[in-house]
């Protein structure tokens, strides 16, 4: 049986930038993945306004979803930037409808209980989908949606993105599908140089010789492509020297959909360690 897998994102690149490896890895062993995007991403721009940033960032999502192979994406096209204002229980209600109607075997997102999430948007997913996902088997949530022809479902497997090490428990090898994750981001060309230059500024800030080793910028777009490109190979190296291979994504994988981390708790994982992962070698 094809394995179904459901991303929900809160932006247009968030899915191929958190787990691009390891989607392109699940496409190649025959899943079958579906991408929801909760904002139109119409706030990521220092050039273009923001109706036109939406329509071009659409496009883009679209690029590069269908470069990963992903068969679907849908896009819920709320505000960029304001999503806790929505009503509450709105975006999980969302959620649940796309669960129940999709019905996937593995869910990927934000994780509810990362540290220091500063994006109100990745913690308003986040806590949206681990409630859908919790309720989607219980007809009396929303029971609407059973009226309209959709079931309960169960999603059996949780992928959490990883943003921080603490409590990453699992790691996915993507040595075969690192190039195809920085081409399926690459396809976000709107938000490449954005991108890039926010990542200089934030670097400058924490540590000199990370700026020294990334790539010189020889042209805005063309050298912030490559400078993305560079950034991307170290944060897999970075995660991969974790659990002891060459590269590879990392997430918070839960025994069960709903549970919260246990930060001494010693897990099994898919590959050597639980540890969390040492500060990131910024080399060339």
């Amino acid at each position: 049986m094809t394995q179904q897998v459901l991303v929900l994102a809160p932006h247009p690149d968030d899915a191929e930038f958190y787990a691009g490896g390891t989607l392109a890895k699940m496409i190649a062993a025959g899943a079958t993945v579906t991408i929801v995007i909760a904002t139109n991403g119409d706030k990521g721009s220092f050039e273009l306004e923001a109706t036109r940033l939406a329509e071009v960032r659409r496009m883009e999502a679209l690029r590069a979803a269908s470069l990963l192979g992903v068969r679907e994406v849908l896009f819920l096209d709320h505000v960029d930037g304001e999503l806790d204002r929505l009503p509450p229980g709105h975006l999980r209600g969302q959620f649940m409808r796309t669960i129940r109607q999709q019905r996937p075997d593995v869910l990927f997102t934000f994780d509810p209980f990362a540290p220091f999430e500063d994006h109100p948007d990745h913690r308003a997913v986040a806590f949206a989908a681990l409630e859908a996902a919790s309720f989607a088997p219980y007809p009396l949530h929303h029971p609407e949606q059973i009226e309209e022809g959709s079931a309960v479902h169960q999603v059996a497997e949780a992928y959490f993105f990883a943003k921080h090490p603490m409590y990453a428990n699992k790691a996915v090898d993507i040595g075969e599908t690192l190039e195809l994750k920085i081409a399926a981001l690459q396809e976000h060309k709107s938000q490449i140089a954005f991108l890039y230059e926010d990542w200089v500024r934030k670097a400058t800030l924490a540590s000199e010789g990370l700026v020294t080793a990334m790539p010189e910028i020889t042209s805005r777009e063309g050298g912030a492509a490559q400078g993305m490109a560079w950034m991307i190979r170290q944060q897999a190296r970075a995660d991969g020297a974790a659990v002891g291979i060459p590269f590879a994504e990392r997430f918070r994988y839960p025994t069960t959909v709903g549970q919260r981390p246990m930060a001494k708790r010693e897990t099994a994982v898919e590959l050597r360690s639980d540890r969390p992962a040492p500060p990131p070698k910024w080399t060339g």
